[in-house]
């Protein structure tokens, strides 16, 4: 007969391996999981280990975070008898491609170590699961999606050994946090909450202020930056440092709050130095012309179709290749012309111009101006901005290709790479660039928020500025003029530097 296998409390190894780790989560990193741990790690470790630990880590990149969180995980569950862990967060698939994948590394680490024996009994589902073998319902690690159902749910669960842990907690609604924290009611419970800083509202936020330790509070708030960390090389740190705003720097890399400040895409002073700043484009350069175009209904709403005549260079969003946008004229915002004779009056506007791109949005009753614009044989750039972007590094820091349009032209009035030489409708454009709202998602993601929402402050559509912003949209390939001065570069040209910006990061 075959001999049934010992369960873990029963394995004569395990009092004495709890006895050495349970209180020491940095020797259980070092010796259990063979890992050295960084000295942001270790200070983690260390708040995390205490009974009745109440700790909230705001993060820039490459701190390792996940990586500090399997640990924990692990942790957990092999040192505490019926242990139950409950992991939380807004998106679930992120979740599993990232800190399930690295659990399950963690596992595999420990099993090809000393205490191989203990990752035998240790069962990983697919269903974002781990258990102890045996207990099926009492010794656990599960995982659910931040909402109030979920959350009473895994609220109900109570034991000796609980611990809930929050992922990107920035964004986790505060009924559901507050839900979770009420469930902590037993002598070794704990909480971690790990997020970038993406909101200056929230329970998050409130844990780095009126409720940490440093006020009275009970939570004990952590700030790890990228530039502490030995996991970012320098050269890493330098690139994402040149390519960041202020506010991308504090969120991403300094695991600071954004600044109330950075609430807009960018402010009046800077909005207004636009005008001032005349030609940024010389006439023996190679740029090139663009029609923008955005098309409202024609119905006498508040939102107005928009032409914007713009002279364009460069393909880069920094260095000396960035783009530069000169705003040569504004012939056209109204209410009142009808989406089937607008594609003649955006041809109409080009015509002057050699090689002219025409930049309309194919959004709505746009689509409609694209196809009559190409009937008439006119090179077209359709604008889908709400796509997602197509280079990885724009992937993994725009929302979609909106927000990337809006920053990158916010970025370059602030470094003096957009002008406007005309005083065309100025007010407009004024009210409108200074006052995008920019807010980030929880993976630290620029987004603008939907039209009509609250942080637009009841601002309504701005077609002017959206126009404008269509010059500096991801893939925007234009043609160099054959004016004075344009004949130095070709279409060739042009589409062979293009194309080595946009596949020079796919993957």
């Amino acid at each position: 007969m075959r001999k049934k296998r010992a369960l873990l409390h029963e394995d004569s190894r395990w009092l004495p391996f709890c006895e050495s780790y349970a209180g020491d989560l940095v020797r259980f990193q070092v010796e259990v999981l063979e890992m050295r741990p960084t000295p942001q790690q270790i200070q983690l470790f260390r708040s995390v280990a205490p009974s009745r630990s109440m700790v909230s880590v705001a993060s820039g990149h490459g701190t390792g975070k996940t990586t500090s969180i399997a640990a924990i995980v692990l942790w957990h569950l092999l040192c505490y008898p019926q242990s139950i862990t409950l992991l939380t967060a807004n998106d679930m698939a992120q979740l599993k491609a990232t800190l399930w994948k690295e659990i399950g590394l963690a596992v595999e680490r420990m099993r090809r170590g000393p205490f191989g024996w203990l990752a035998d009994h240790i069962e990983i589902l697919s269903n974002g699961v781990m258990r102890i073998i045996g207990f099926k319902d009492t010794w656990f690690v599960e995982s659910k999606t931040a909402n109030e159902k979920t959350a009473n749910k895994m609220a109900g669960r109570h034991g000796k050994w609980l611990m809930i842990i929050g992922d990107e907690a920035s964004t986790l609604p505060d009924t559901v946090v507050t839900t979770l924290r009420g469930a902590l009611t037993e002598e070794h419970n704990r909480m971690l909450l790990t997020s970038q800083p993406t909101r200056n509202t929230g329970f998050f936020f409130r844990t780095h202020h009126d409720l940490s330790k440093l006020n009275g509070g009970d939570w004990t708030p952590l700030v790890f930056s990228s530039l502490e960390s030995p996991l970012v090389s320098d050269q890493a740190l330098k690139e994402l440092w040149d390519s960041y705003d202020d506010d991308e720097r504090r969120v991403r890399l300094l695991g600071l709050f954004p600044q109330e400040s950075g609430k807009h895409m960018m402010n009046l002073p800077v909005a207004t130095a636009m005008y001032k700043r005349g030609r940024i484009i010389g006439e023996n350069e190679p740029y090139g012309w663009v029609v923008l175009s955005d098309i409202a209904s024609g119905e006498g709403l508040r939102d107005k179709s928009t032409i914007v005549v713009a002279r364009v260079i460069g393909y880069g969003d920094r260095g000396p290749d960035a783009r530069r946008v000169e705003v040569v004229s504004v012939p056209v915002v109204t209410n009142n012309v009808r989406s089937n004779v607008f594609a003649g009056a955006v041809a109409e506007q080009g015509e002057p111009y050699d090689g002219v791109l025409y930049v309309p949005d194919s959004g709505g009753l746009g689509i409609n101006v694209c196809q009559d614009l190409e009937d008439l044989g006119k090179p077209v750039h359709r604008i889908n901005w709400g796509n997602p972007c197509f280079q990885n590094k724009n992937k993994e820091r725009y929302m979609n290709l909106r927000a990337q349009a809006m920053h990158q032209a916010a970025r370059a009035a602030k470094e003096g790479r957009l002008s406007i030489l005309t005083g065309e409708h100025r007010n407009a454009m004024l009210s409108q660039s200074s006052r995008i709202p920019k807010t980030f998602t929880d993976r630290g993601r620029i987004r603008v928020p939907p039209k009509h929402s609250k942080e637009w402050e009841g601002m309504s559509s701005p077609d002017l500025w959206d126009a404008v912003c269509f010059a500096f949209i991801e893939g925007l390939v234009y043609t160099a003029s054959q004016e004075k001065g344009g004949n130095e570069r070709t279409l060739g040209d042009s589409f062979e530097s293009e194309v080595e910006e946009l596949f020079g990061d796919v993957v």
